[in-house]
């Protein structure tokens, strides 16, 4: 008999301090639960400046073998998804090396030092049945530490519906998932013999799924072992349009792990147990 599916929690929100930076009751919420929401973050105009850089680059999608564009064949709407724009689009370079998004990443992190790993643009159009599975972000990766986070900022109205899920306080859980492709279609070459993730919603325990509607220039900021999923976009009218960057902190080191990882990209002259700083991987702060 299948579970009952569990209820959505509300996150509470914050927002900066005068100063720009997230208070100690923020930072808290991220040690605790795995993921914080702040609210106001963004003025509309870096907003504004990463919906010009997504149009770019969905228009030079056909080009790059990193894009992937997942749909049904009755719908009319796509879930187009993107990586290391910053590279080729001056738009996302200026985002992450001159907005607020380092320092804010830097301090919720409790870090002194910050590496820029790679950022990764989810566009959900209208009628968009596709979704993001259940996963963390470490198991796709080539990375050791705990100082890792991503730092999830929206250009849309995102209500409930099409909220991202999160399963709170997951990121101090020990058991290792495998990854698991954002493509239905396709695997992942040579994973671990770790299991896949189950249907949170849907499994029996104590733990809370959570979520935090968004405005534009809201962001969410969650730790790499944190448990997170989205819905389609079932919505008539509404994108659903985010950007993610993802920050190292000081005790990241170069995890040299036998399975495909995604991103495919591991840098350049990177050892084992080593440092992640490279030209692609560079120190921001």
């Amino acid at each position: 008999m299948k579970t009952e599916k569990k209820q959505l929690i509300e996150l509470p929100s914050f927002e900066l301090n005068s100063h720009g930076i997230p208070e100690d009751n923020a930072i808290r919420a991220y040690d605790t639960d795995g993921i914080v929401c702040l609210r106001k973050v963004f003025e509309p105009s870096w907003i504004e400046m990463l919906e010009e850089g997504m149009e770019i680059a969905i228009n030079k999608g056909a080009d790059r073998e990193s894009v992937f564009r997942i749909t049904e064949s009755e719908e009319s709407g796509i879930f187009f998804y993107d990586t290391f724009m910053w590279k080729h689009i001056d738009h996302f370079r200026k985002f992450v090396f001159e907005s607020p998004v380092a320092d804010i990443a830097m301090n919720i992190m409790r870090s002194t030092n910050l590496l820029f790993y790679f950022d990764f643009m989810l566009v959900k159009e209208p009628g968009t049945s596709a979704k993001t599975p259940w996963h963390y972000d470490e198991a796709y990766w080539p990375v050791a530490g705990s100082k890792i986070c991503n730092f999830w900022v929206t250009l849309d109205e995102i209500p409930k519906e099409t909220a991202l899920r999160f399963v709170r306080g997951s990121h101090l859980w020990e058991e290792p998932f495998r990854a698991v492709h954002f493509d239905p279609t396709t695997n992942y070459a040579n994973l671990p013999d770790n299991p896949e993730p189950p249907e949170w919603e849907f499994e029996p325990g104590e733990h809370e799924i959570v979520y935090a509607p968004l405005s534009p220039g809201d962001c969410l900021i969650f730790n790499r072992r944190t448990m997170h999923s989205a819905p389609g976009n079932s919505l008539k009218s509404t994108r659903r349009r985010a950007l993610a960057t993802h920050w190292f902190g000081d005790d990241v080191t170069y995890n040299n792990k036998p399975q495909e990882t995604d991103p495919p990209y591991r840098g350049e002259g990177l050892v084992h147990g080593g440092s992640m700083e490279c030209e692609s991987f560079p120190k921001v702060r």
